[in-house]
């Protein structure tokens, strides 16, 4: 009985005392706890989990932390923990949030991967490493590190890109438009030398030169763009003239012959033969030799003594046919294949088929008050039968009574004919008609003969041309 009385004495003074040091070891316990759990997050934080990811686990720490008593009763008598670990629910909720981070920090980085494919274009060559460095990462860290590395470089890439595509006109595929359309010439220039049988230098070399160009990089496209590009335009062209000049001296060295021959049929004297020989015997030694210097030249020389020719065989062509116009005789190199010329000073009509007079006959043209027009027309009506009505009133001096005409042939647009005219003479026509009382009012009177002949064989668009 008296040991029963003791113990309760000892619980009663002693039991206060055992549980307040209870409660002051439990509460060192949550602190520590808690400040262990606040430390991990901020490092959590700074790997890259956001504020607000943590927010949840925050907020549920510190309800744990409000639901303290004074700071003395031993936390699980209030809290459950004698049950379960009161800090499960908080770091439930951080490790969830760190799910999240890493998640987003992994998308971001393939999304970083994906941006430099399409950024660095055809010949990015670090693509196989970047890969590789993101399927050995595993913490978020790792992520947030390449997914940062990898969009400092992007925004390198893009602006090296933008530099390269200001600098060549634009991209093609990914690639310097300039340079690209460079070798699609370089190929054909290429290709045509070789089917002319000159030489292709330096074309094929400047083409292996780009071609291996556009397997660099975009910073090594960047780098050598401007020699690389100079080189391939330099090249074409010095290809392109050599092909030129070539297809030029052929033209030419064609044209002499048959100028010669032109020149002796019209009498142009002078260098000329000699200076031709010579020159197509300088360009035929450029040839010979390949050296374009010499062919420049010699092709130089060969166009002016051939301009020259030609410039002299045309005036005296043109002092020929004019001749020849004059006389109504002889046939005139380059006429219209169907021609009628009507001389007014001697009253005469010739009609030229391909240049050689095929009818000449005299016709009465119009009085001097009312000429027949000067100028080269074309017949554009023909009519077997014409009812020719005055467009003056009776007694203006001008009248005439209605007539038919056979063989009407309209070549001015103000009524103005090559037409038969069976009221005058055969002995009135040729020169000085126009002054005579069978003169026209501008129309071209020729006999029924030579006229029926002549309708019968122009057609429409014949050539006219009046004259002195």
């Amino acid at each position: 009985m008296l040991v029963l009385v003791r113990a309760a004495i000892a619980m009663v003074v002693l039991g206060p005392i055992a549980l307040i040091s209870v409660g002051i070891a439990d509460v060192a316990a949550f602190n520590s706890r808690e400040t262990a759990l606040q430390q991990s997050w901020r490092a959590d934080q700074a790997a890259g989990v956001t504020a607000e990811q943590l927010a949840p686990a925050r907020a549920s720490l510190q309800a744990l932390h409000d639901r303290r008593v004074a700071g003395l009763l031993p936390y699980s008598i209030f809290s459950g923990a004698v049950f379960k670990d009161p800090f499960a629910a908080p770091e439930a909720l951080a490790a969830r949030g760190q799910a999240q981070a890493l998640a987003q920090a992994r998308k971001r980085a393939n999304d970083g991967l994906d941006n430099l494919k399409a950024t660095g274009g055809p010949n990015y060559d670090g693509l196989q490493g970047h890969m590789a460095q993101l399927t050995a990462a595993r913490r978020l860290p790792d992520y947030v590190r390449l997914a940062t590395a990898w969009e400092a470089e992007a925004r390198q890439l893009a602006a090296t890109r933008d530099q390269l595509s200001q600098a060549s006109g634009g991209l093609a595929d990914g690639q310097p438009k300039d340079v690209v359309d460079g070798v699609a010439r370089l190929q054909s220039v290429i290709s045509a030398a070789g089917q002319a049988h000159l030489s292709a230098d330096p074309a094929a070399q400047a083409l292996a030169k780009a071609q291996d160009y556009l397997k660099l990089p975009y910073t090594g496209q960047l780098e050598q763009h401007g020699d690389v590009a100079g080189t391939v335009r330099a090249a074409g062209d010095t290809v392109q003239h050599r092909i030129d000049t070539h297809a030029l001296a052929d033209q030419l060295m064609g044209q002499v012959p048959g100028l010669l021959d032109q020149a002796g049929k019209y009498n142009v004297s002078g260098s000329f033969p000699a200076r031709a020989n010579q020159a197509r015997a300088d360009v035929q030694a450029a040839e010979s030799a390949g050296d374009d210097a010499r062919m420049d030249t010699a092709t130089a020389a060969l166009k002016q003594v051939t301009d020259e020719l030609t410039a002299a065989v045309a005036t005296a062509r043109q002092k020929a046919a004019q001749a020849a116009l004059q006389a109504g005789s002889g046939c005139i190199l380059g006429a219209d294949p169907q021609l009628i010329v009507v001389h007014l000073a001697t009253q005469q009509l010739v009609a030229y088929d391909n240049g050689c007079p095929l009818l000449r006959t005299p016709v009465t043209t119009g009085r001097p008050a009312l000429p027949t027009d000067r100028g080269t027309f074309h017949i554009f009506a023909k009519y077997p039968s014409y009812h020719m009505i005055s467009p003056w009133p009776p007694g203006d001096p001008f009248w005439y009574h209605d007539a038919w005409v056979n063989d009407a042939m309209e070549f001015v647009s103000d009524g103005t004919f090559l037409h038969g005219a069976p009221w005058e003479p055969a002995s009135a026509y040729g020169p000085g008609s126009q002054n005579g009382p069978f003169a026209s009012h501008g129309c071209v009177h020729i006999q029924d003969g030579p006229l029926s002949q002549l309708y019968g064989w122009a057609q429409i668009g014949t050539t006219v041309l009046v004259t002195d």
